[in-house]
């Protein structure tokens, strides 16, 4: 131990005599590790956070898989609630079954105005199976979870307890209004759980057989029906069951309940993965853990290039300390001590730059999640730099140390004691032999750092291309909010009248062209239904297809300027009572009637028993994400059902943005207590989708350009030690008669050849990258513009790298340099 400290020693007063040095070395190495340790953070809270349950080996989650049918992230499925019953009920595998639905928001009165929550509705034995104590009063049991609305209590989360009731103990008991509706508080979750979700925390929880007080009207019937997907399901194995065991088990079911309820459950099996991979969808997981690969990858190879920077500058450095090395050896020290001397100052230099990386994450994290779209703002998880963050930083740091200082210490410590300590006059430069390993260096760094930025070019033009993408509707005059007068305790036909007014008082204001309402917001999708066909209700291919389904109000095609190809849009005839009618898209139209026309055929949504009638064929356009695959849908008239939470369409004939406060204001005239949520351009909506798009070409851009100038810093470096060492041999070159012309191109060649040895190497590699990467993009991975541009952006900074030892050298005066020499 003794010997290690005076290694530290010596080594700190090594750095303190070269700050130059020890400057460059601990920035390149402080933004290589910080920029990956503020990666992993986000790979960490998203994937990498152990969930906070008691033994969570054993659970697992239970999605349905449906042979007709997925959804655009996959084909798992959430799982009716009828069925969770019979699979709970008639498993042998699991001690328990829970269910839980994704959070939802409600209206909550915990301050002197509503304000929005998000609560899950969750199964009475949801604690139990997942094994989480209560940090505060008790949690639910099944008697909270046996006949609808009888039992009105409330989980609270911690950190809405810590935020909203500042960790009062007096909230067990404590009543507030939820939805219009009386809740009792009776627990608070412990610190850190917040659901089984890694994204989206919920606030609190409600039991599930209050669904009709969290769940909007138009949503309610779906609890009992067995085609509706609402749940996700969370099972704690029996002693000695597998998830084999469990599979077999539940397919069997599933099974069975085909057999028994053959039209809800046709072509329906079930599907189970561990719970520990069920903390994001898995069909979003898929995408995210490929993005954030992509992230890992891009700013593993700036580390490379500056850990192999930090390496070209020990190869340099060893030249002036060849003295100081050969005396050490001449008075008994052994190869092995100075190794360990050497790779102490190159663990201790990246331990340093660990250090200042950490500051660099923590900025560039803070400064990721603050550009989050306000939907995320409040319940999305925050990455926190936690122990496993800073061991990641630490292990890192070390293991730059390692890699980049011992092949210049093994290096350093085989110095020809004779030789070093009679040649002076080769003390500033490099040996040959050396110098070829920094030219190996040289061409790694390049062609690293074109890989890094053709990967970048691809994203940015990616991003470029998604957000030139014709979502299919107006989306720079129409703004929208959501509007929930059912969460104020209005029942339906009170919420159709509130929403006739708000129409009308709102289509009268100034600035206003046109007013609708529709359930779905815009790129959010909202609930898929079953259709069947008139006269092939028997046909399997065509029956019992999911289809978007959207309530609309008159006037909705108008107001988002979606176009009408054939028949008519909705009026004000189309209401309850009247014969049932629908607007399907084009992708529907063709799907189900190819080659001929869609007006004046039927079909019904498997909850209803008359057929509607398809009075007009609109155009298809994005439904859930702007690459998505065209989708059938199918719109049906406000009035014909029934619907207490619906989204405020206003189209402007100016700014959207200059509605937003004067609609809110006319809203709450009408009733000061119906929330409105979300209110925004539809402009803005479109922006917030591409957030994670638009972020990760920002960060490999920025990458990138880090990675560029990490490679040209070495390409310099490596340049002008080569000048300094060949300076003797340019004097006598222009002695000779050489031009400044010609020396000047003698250096440059040298620079560009290493440059273009990257460069091919580099674009083979982007090549292979770019067939990992095709499923992230919106366009073509082999884009010829971002190789071409990337790689010229390459040359062009290498060469100016080069250019300026060329330059030095281009002036050196041969009667100086042949004294020197």
């Amino acid at each position: 131990m003794e010997r290690l400290w005076t290694d530290i020693r010596f080594a700190l007063r090594t750095f303190r005599r070269s700050p130059a040095f020890t400057a460059a070395a601990v920035l390149s190495l402080a933004l290589g590790i910080g920029m990956n340790t503020a990666i992993f953070t986000l790979v960490n809270t998203l994937f990498l956070n152990p969930l906070p349950v008691d033994r969570a080996s054993e659970l697992v989650a239970v999605y349905t898989v449906d042979a007709k049918n997925s959804s655009p992230f996959g084909n798992l499925l959430q799982v009716s609630f009828p069925n969770y019953k019979d699979y709970r009920d008639s498993n042998t595998v699991f001690t328990g079954l829970a269910a839980y639905s994704f959070p939802l928001p409600v209206s909550a009165s915990i301050g002197p105005a509503p304000e929005q929550l998000f609560c899950e509705m969750v199964t009475g034995n949801y604690f139990q199976v997942l094994g989480v104590r209560p940090a505060r009063g008790r949690f639910f049991g099944p008697e909270d979870d046996q006949v609808p609305g009888a039992s009105p209590v409330m989980v609270l989360s911690h950190s809405i307890w810590q935020r909203r009731f500042g960790g009062s103990a007096d909230v067990i008991g404590r009543t507030i209004t939820v939805n219009g509706a009386p809740f009792t508080i009776i627990g608070v979750g412990p610190a850190g759980f917040h659901g089984v979700n890694s994204l989206f925390g919920p606030d609190g929880w409600v039991p599930t057989m209050m669904y009709r007080q969290a769940l909007p009207a138009q949503f309610r019937d779906w609890m009992n029906e067995r085609r509706a997907l609402v749940f996700t399901l969370a099972g704690r194995l029996k002693p000695g069951a597998t998830i084999d065991h469990a599979r077999a088990n539940l397919v069997g079911i599933a099974k069975s309940l085909e057999q028994t309820y053959p039209q809800p459950n046709e072509g329906r099996s079930a599907s189970l993965r561990p719970l520990t991979e069920a903390t994001i969808f898995p069909g979003v997981r898929e995408g995210l853990l490929a993005g954030t690969a992509v992230l890992m990858a891009i700013v593993s190879l700036v580390l490379l290039i500056a850990c192999s920077n930090v390496a070209n500058l020990l190869l340099a450095r060893a030249t002036s300390r060849r003295q100081e090395v050969a005396v050490r050896l001449a008075l008994g020290a052994s190869r092995t001590r100075l190794v360990r001397q050497l790779m102490t100052e190159s663990m201790l230099l990246g331990l340093i730059g660990g250090a200042f990386g950490l500051v660099v994450a923590f900025w560039t994290r803070t400064l990721i999640w603050s550009t989050r779209p306000p939907f995320f703002a409040l319940n999305f998880v925050d990455p926190q730099l936690d122990a496993r963050v800073l061991t990641f930083a630490l292990v890192v740091s070390m293991a730059t140390g390692l890699l980049f200082g011992l092949v210049p210490a093994l290096a350093s410590s085989r110095a020809d004691v004779v030789t070093a300590i009679k040649d002076q006059s080769r003390a500033a430069g490099r040996p040959r032999r050396r110098f070829g390993l920094g030219n190996v260096l040289i061409v790694g760094q390049v062609a690293l750092s074109l890989v890094a930025l053709i990967t970048a070019a691809l994203f940015l033009r990616s991003s470029r291309n998604a957000s030139q993408i014709d979502p299919g509707f107006d989306t720079d005059h129409v703004a929208i909010m959501l509007v929930s007068p059912g969460q104020q305790g209005y029942g339906p036909d009170h919420a159709q009248q509130f929403f006739q007014t708000v129409s009308a008082r709102v289509g009268a204001m100034p600035g206003v062209r046109n007013v609708s309402w529709a359930v779905n917001l815009p790129l959010f999708g909202g609930f898929s239904r079953s259709i069947f066909i008139e006269g092939h209700e028997e046909d399997k291919q065509m029956a019992g297809i999911l289809t978007l389904a959207n309530a609309v109000d008159v006037g909705y095609f108008e107001t988002t300027s979606i176009a009408l190809l054939e028949g008519r849009a909705f009026t004000e005839a189309d209401r309850a009572g009247s014969v049932p009618v629908a607007v399907v898209n084009d992708t529907m139209a063709r799907k189900f009637w190819p080659g001929e026309t869609a007006i004046g055929k039927r079909f019904r949504f498997y909850t209803e028993r008359d057929y509607r009638e398809i009075v007009g064929v609109a155009e298809t356009v994005k439904y859930v994400t702007l690459g998505e695959t065209p989708q059938p849908a199918a719109y049906f008239p406000l009035r014909q059902s029934q619907n207490d939470a619906m989204v405020l369409y206003v189209r402007a004939a100016g700014d959207a943005a200059s509605l937003l406060v004067p609609v809110q204001r006319e809203i709450r005239q009408i009733d000061p207590n119906v929330p409105i949520q979300s209110p925004q351009r539809v402009r803005d909506v479109i922006d917030q989708s591409l957030w994670a798009v638009k972020l990760g070409a920002g960060l490999l851009g920025v990458f990138g350009v880090l990675a560029l100038a990490l490679a040209c810093v070495g390409l310099y470096g490596v340049m002008a030690y080569s000048v300094g060492q060949r300076t003797q041999e340019i004097g006598l070159r222009m002695a000779l008669g050489a031009g400044p012309g010609q020396v000047l191109r003698l250096v440059l060649r040298q620079g560009l050849s290493l440059v273009a040895v990257g460069v091919v190497l580099g674009v083979a590699g982007a090549l292979g990258v770019s067939l990992l990467i095709q499923s992230l993009l919106f366009g073509s991975a082999y884009d010829p513009l971002s190789f071409l541009a990337a790689s010229a952006a390459l040359v062009a900074v290498a060469a100016i790298a080069s250019l300026l030892p060329a330059r030095r050298a281009s002036r050196v005066d041969p009667l100086v340099a042949l004294r020197e020499g």
